[in-house]
């Protein structure tokens, strides 16, 4: 389950302060889902998005959020967070949605897939650094040593993780 999912259940009596959440107070325009395991809802505003699932229960009763102790507990709990602080209307100042790649992981990424796309079509390590940095910056020193074939090497290996599942990385912020 993608860790930004706010997971919400029917709280525990014991926790009378707990309260229903009114969707429509969170943002504009709500896309829903009914699906066999519960409510699916993404909501938006010009601060980002919050994605609900709320499993087993009426819409009117108090709610509690789930947080399984995982490696994505951190980034669970920003999104609870998120998604607290539209509902007593405070606002937010995480930065950044959780999951916002930086310019340069989001260049990195990029680069790695149009390598592994050089790869996977049998072009050389050379003639795939010739597309991604250009002829002339290849003649600037000998091939065997220069630090652009490291990269890409290191490039097209990055991309060959990303393919088998470690896209799943990124789903994580990490």
């Amino acid at each position: 389950m993608l860790p930004t999912i706010v997971l919400l259940e029917r709280a525990p009596e014991r926790f009378s302060e707990a309260r229903p959440l009114d969707v429509a107070q969170l943002g504009d325009d709500p896309a829903e889902r009914l699906g066999l395991d519960g409510r699916h809802v993404i909501v938006g505003n010009e601060v980002g998005e919050v994605r609900l699932w709320l499993r087993d229960g009426p819409q009117n009763e108090p709610l509690a959020i789930i947080l399984p102790l995982d490696d994505d507990l951190p980034t669970r709990a920003e999104a609870a967070l998120r998604l607290w602080t539209r509902i007593v209307g405070r606002r937010a100042d995480h930065g950044r949605e959780p999951l916002a790649l930086t310019r340069q992981r989001c260049d990195r990424l990029v680069l790695m897939l149009r390598a592994l796309d050089g790869h996977l079509s049998e072009a050389s390590y050379r003639e795939i650094a010739e597309i991604l940095f250009g002829i002339r910056r290849l003649e600037r020193e000998p091939w065997k040593t220069s630090s652009l074939r490291d990269q890409t090497i290191r490039l097209v290996k990055g991309g060959v993780v990303l393919m088998r599942a470690g896209y799943r990385t990124l789903l994580r912020g990490r």
